[in-house]
Protein backbone atom coordinates (compact mmCIF):
# COMPACT_ATOMS: atom_id res chain seq x y z
CA UNK A 1 0.00 0.00 0.00
CA UNK A 2 1.50 3.36 -0.94
CA UNK A 3 2.37 5.79 1.81
CA UNK A 4 -0.15 8.56 2.13
CA UNK A 5 0.53 11.87 3.75
CA UNK A 6 -1.22 12.22 6.98
CA UNK A 7 -4.15 14.59 7.13
CA UNK A 8 -2.50 16.54 9.94
CA UNK A 9 0.27 17.76 7.56
CA UNK A 10 -2.27 19.07 5.07
CA UNK A 11 -4.33 20.76 7.76
CA UNK A 12 -1.34 22.50 9.31
CA UNK A 13 -0.26 24.02 5.98
CA UNK A 14 -3.82 25.20 5.35
CA UNK A 15 -3.95 26.69 8.83
CA UNK A 16 -0.63 28.49 8.24
CA UNK A 17 -1.92 29.90 4.92
CA UNK A 18 -5.16 31.09 6.55
CA UNK A 19 -3.17 32.69 9.36
CA UNK A 20 -0.90 34.48 6.86
CA UNK A 21 -3.90 35.85 4.95
CA UNK A 22 -5.49 37.04 8.19
CA UNK A 23 -2.26 38.83 9.20
CA UNK A 24 -2.07 40.55 5.81
CA UNK A 25 -5.68 41.72 6.13
CA UNK A 26 -5.02 43.11 9.60
CA UNK A 27 -1.94 44.98 8.30
CA UNK A 28 -3.95 46.44 5.40
CA UNK A 29 -6.72 47.60 7.72
CA UNK A 30 -4.17 49.19 10.06
CA UNK A 31 -2.68 51.06 7.08
CA UNK A 32 -6.08 52.44 6.10
CA UNK A 33 -6.80 53.52 9.67
CA UNK A 34 -3.44 55.29 10.00
CA UNK A 35 -3.90 57.04 6.65
CA UNK A 36 -7.35 58.22 7.74
CA UNK A 37 -5.99 59.53 11.04
CA UNK A 38 -3.21 61.39 9.26
CA UNK A 39 -5.68 63.00 6.84
CA UNK A 40 -8.00 63.92 9.71
CA UNK A 41 -5.10 65.50 11.62
CA UNK A 42 -4.41 68.06 8.86
CA UNK A 43 -8.11 68.81 8.19
CA UNK A 44 -8.81 70.71 11.48
CA UNK A 45 -6.01 73.16 10.70
CA UNK A 46 -7.64 74.03 7.39
CA UNK A 47 -11.05 74.32 9.07
CA UNK A 48 -9.60 76.60 11.74
CA UNK A 49 -8.05 78.80 9.07
CA UNK A 50 -11.39 78.87 7.22
CA UNK A 51 -13.28 79.94 10.33
CA UNK A 52 -10.74 82.67 11.08
CA UNK A 53 -11.05 84.20 7.61
CA UNK A 54 -14.81 84.25 7.28
CA UNK A 55 -16.14 87.75 6.71
CA UNK A 56 -19.63 89.14 7.21
CA UNK A 57 -21.89 89.24 4.21
CA UNK A 58 -21.59 92.30 1.97
CA UNK A 59 -24.31 94.89 2.09
CA UNK A 60 -26.74 94.93 -0.85
CA UNK A 61 -25.41 98.30 -2.03
CA UNK A 62 -21.74 97.33 -1.91
CA UNK A 63 -20.15 96.01 -5.08
CA UNK A 64 -20.07 92.24 -5.05
CA UNK A 65 -16.64 90.61 -4.73
CA UNK A 66 -18.05 87.11 -4.29
CA UNK A 67 -17.29 84.37 -6.76
CA UNK A 68 -19.80 83.89 -9.57
CA UNK A 69 -22.57 81.39 -8.91
CA UNK A 70 -20.96 78.75 -11.17
CA UNK A 71 -17.66 78.84 -9.20
CA UNK A 72 -17.41 77.29 -5.74
CA UNK A 73 -16.25 79.38 -2.79
CA UNK A 74 -12.48 79.48 -2.39
CA UNK A 75 -11.26 77.62 0.73
CA UNK A 76 -9.34 79.56 3.38
CA UNK A 77 -5.99 77.98 2.53
CA UNK A 78 -6.27 79.01 -1.13
CA UNK A 79 -5.96 82.54 -2.50
CA UNK A 80 -7.50 83.52 -5.82
CA UNK A 81 -5.87 86.03 -8.13
CA UNK A 82 -7.63 87.99 -10.84
CA UNK A 83 -6.88 86.63 -14.32
CA UNK A 84 -3.48 87.78 -15.68
CA UNK A 85 -2.75 89.65 -12.42
CA UNK A 86 -0.20 89.17 -9.67
CA UNK A 87 -2.05 91.50 -7.28
CA UNK A 88 -4.26 90.21 -4.49
CA UNK A 89 -7.45 91.88 -3.29
CA UNK A 90 -7.53 92.78 0.42
CA UNK A 91 -9.81 89.83 1.20
CA UNK A 92 -7.26 87.38 -0.19
CA UNK A 93 -4.36 89.16 1.55
CA UNK A 94 -6.26 88.69 4.81
CA UNK A 95 -6.27 84.91 4.17
CA UNK A 96 -2.49 84.94 3.75
CA UNK A 97 -2.04 86.98 6.94
CA UNK A 98 -4.28 84.57 8.86
CA UNK A 99 -2.28 81.62 7.53
CA UNK A 100 0.92 83.38 8.66
CA UNK A 101 -0.50 83.74 12.18
CA UNK A 102 -1.52 80.07 12.22
CA UNK A 103 1.89 78.91 10.98
CA UNK A 104 3.67 81.09 13.54
CA UNK A 105 1.44 79.98 16.41
CA UNK A 106 1.76 76.28 15.56
CA UNK A 107 5.45 76.59 14.60
CA UNK A 108 4.74 74.93 11.23
CA UNK A 109 6.21 75.08 7.74
CA UNK A 110 4.17 76.38 4.82
CA UNK A 111 4.31 74.98 1.31
CA UNK A 112 3.11 77.40 -1.37
CA UNK A 113 1.63 75.38 -4.23
CA UNK A 114 0.54 76.48 -7.70
CA UNK A 115 -0.15 74.88 -11.07
CA UNK A 116 0.58 76.63 -14.35
CA UNK A 117 0.97 76.01 -18.04
CA UNK A 118 4.34 76.87 -19.59
CA UNK A 119 3.01 80.13 -21.03
CA UNK A 120 1.86 81.28 -17.57
CA UNK A 121 4.80 79.98 -15.51
CA UNK A 122 6.35 83.42 -14.89
CA UNK A 123 3.00 84.77 -13.66
CA UNK A 124 2.64 81.75 -11.34
CA UNK A 125 6.11 82.49 -9.92
CA UNK A 126 5.18 86.14 -9.29
CA UNK A 127 2.01 85.07 -7.49
CA UNK A 128 3.82 82.49 -5.35
CA UNK A 129 6.50 85.06 -4.48
CA UNK A 130 3.83 87.58 -3.41
CA UNK A 131 2.27 84.97 -1.11
CA UNK A 132 5.75 84.12 0.28
CA UNK A 133 6.54 87.80 0.89
CA UNK A 134 3.22 88.33 2.67
CA UNK A 135 3.80 85.27 4.85
CA UNK A 136 7.27 86.55 5.65
CA UNK A 137 5.85 89.95 6.61
CA UNK A 138 3.46 88.05 8.88
CA UNK A 139 6.39 86.51 10.74
CA UNK A 140 6.95 83.17 9.00
CA UNK A 141 10.71 82.65 8.51
CA UNK A 142 11.88 82.03 4.93
CA UNK A 143 13.48 78.79 6.08
CA UNK A 144 10.01 77.45 6.87
CA UNK A 145 8.56 78.12 3.43
CA UNK A 146 8.83 76.22 0.17
CA UNK A 147 7.38 77.04 -3.22
CA UNK A 148 6.18 74.28 -5.53
CA UNK A 149 4.92 75.25 -8.98
CA UNK A 150 3.80 72.37 -11.15
CA UNK A 151 4.15 73.01 -14.85
CA UNK A 152 1.49 71.17 -16.84
CA UNK A 153 0.85 70.77 -20.59
CA UNK A 154 -1.15 73.43 -22.42
CA UNK A 155 -4.91 73.06 -21.93
CA UNK A 156 -4.77 70.70 -18.95
CA UNK A 157 -5.49 73.22 -16.16
CA UNK A 158 -8.69 75.25 -15.85
CA UNK A 159 -8.46 79.04 -15.78
CA UNK A 160 -9.92 79.04 -12.27
CA UNK A 161 -7.30 76.61 -10.97
CA UNK A 162 -4.47 78.44 -12.76
CA UNK A 163 -5.40 81.64 -10.90
CA UNK A 164 -5.11 80.05 -7.45
CA UNK A 165 -2.24 79.53 -5.04
CA UNK A 166 -2.58 77.13 -2.11
CA UNK A 167 -0.87 77.42 1.27
CA UNK A 168 -0.38 74.05 2.92
CA UNK A 169 0.71 73.74 6.55
CA UNK A 170 3.22 70.96 7.12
Amino acid sequence: MPDRKSSSTRNSSRTAAKFAVAVLIVIAIAGFVLAGLKARKSAPEQVAAAEATQEPAASPTAPSTAAPADEPAVPAHIVAFAPASSNLPEKELAKVRTMAETAKKKNREVQIVSTAEASQFALAQQRANLVRQTLEQGGVPLARMTIKISQVPQGTVSATEANRVAMVLQ
